[in-house]
């Protein structure tokens, strides 16, 4: 009975991931975190609005968020292996195509995606690109 108990008190291992929202993301996959127990701030809420890409990158990193972005830049960009960023490449952009797209990717999110990858979310797809990767 003990070690039952102690399951339901486990964090499952999915919700120890956080995540940075660039501001360009709909505040509706905010609150669809937020409501599935994930952490989750956004560039508004750290006054970061307006902020280069490179400064985003790294907030997220020092911070050990995966940055959620609509920006397709980030995939041109030299990343250190420590940064994690899921770029959301659907068209239209809209919250009934990015939405049902984004609950499929969480079943099967892991960290150890991140390890050489930049994860591309597409309609009915996710794409890993090998992260061009920079020197510390």
């Amino acid at each position: 009975m003990h070690e039952s108990i102690s399951r339901k008190k486990a964090v499952p291992e999915s919700h120890k991931l956080k995540f940075l929202l660039d501001e360009n993301v709909s505040s509706n996959l905010k609150k669809e975190l937020i409501s599935d127990k994930y952490e989750v701030k956004t560039v508004q809420d750290l006054n970061k609005r307006g902020a280069k890409n490179s400064e985003l990158m790294e907030l997220a990193r020092i911070q050990k968020c995966i940055l959620i972005t609509y920006d397709k830049e980030f995939m041109y960009y030299k990343h250190s292996f420590d940064n994690y960023i899921i770029i959301i490449d659907i068209h239209p952009l809209i919250d009934e195509n990015v939405l049902p797209e984004f609950r499929t990717l969480l079943k099967t999110l892991d960290i150890k995606m991140f390890k050489d990858n930049i994860i591309i979310l597409k309609q009915g797809k996710i794409v890993d690109k090998k992260k061009k990767l920079t020197l510390r």
